[in-house]
């Protein structure tokens, strides 16, 4: 039986498309094709009885070319846990994260994963008022800042599947590259990029 799970914390990601991503309304990605990297920092989670409280999670996803959600796109994916993450932790986290633990991942996983790999690496996440950013090894290196509207508040959008609410901070990359082997290398600096305080489970 699949155990319980619940995670939330910080989240961000920056991919490839002007701002904003394309694939919230379902359409093709600026490029055809999605590239993308996202970045959780887990402050409190749960899997059955493994605290993953603290934990920070990285995913490289390249996507080909169409909608990204269409049942017939799929997706290669790097999956990252953090290093200082246990066997039983990052055992936890490839569950969830592949999708065999149920929530969202597990549509996401069953329609659309092509390959995965998982890897560990140092992971760093760090929120300074509307700037965001994330590391991994030195293969990832993220910064993102959120975008104001008229009132002088960041902008939000959705839906947006990876948090319960649905909503997304706007924001914009001010680097945001890639250097993990020929499949996934790219510099998409000045694109969209998204940033939300995070809940998801599988209740």
């Amino acid at each position: 039986m699949t155990a319980h799970w619940e995670l939330s914390g910080e989240y961000a990601e920056a991919c490839n498309c002007d701002v904003a991503c394309q694939c919230i309304w379902l359409e093709p990605a600026d490029d055809d094709g999605c590239t993308a990297a996202l970045a959780w920092h887990v402050t409190d989670g749960q899997y059955g009885d493994i605290d993953l409280g603290g934990r920070k999670v990285a995913m490289l996803i390249v996507a080909d070319e169409g909608v990204m959600f269409d049942p017939s796109t799929q997706w290669d994916v790097v999956l990252v846990v953090d290093e200082e993450a246990t066997d039983e932790e990052r055992a936890a986290i490839e569950d969830i994260y592949l999708g065999r633990a149920g929530g969202i991942w597990a549509p996401v996983a069953d329609g659309h994963f092509r390959s995965t790999e998982v890897v560990t690496a140092p992971i760093e996440f760090e929120r300074n008022g509307k700037t965001t950013t994330a590391t991994v090894g030195d293969d990832v290196s993220m910064e993102v800042v959120e975008k104001a509207g008229f009132n002088e508040e960041t902008g939000t959008i959705s839906p947006h599947p990876l948090t319960s609410s649905l909503t997304m901070k706007t924001a914009k990359s001010t680097h945001a590259t890639v250097a993990y082997d020929d499949r996934y290398d790219w510099d998409l600096g000045g694109n969209n990029a998204y940033v939300c305080d995070f809940e998801l489970t599988n209740a």
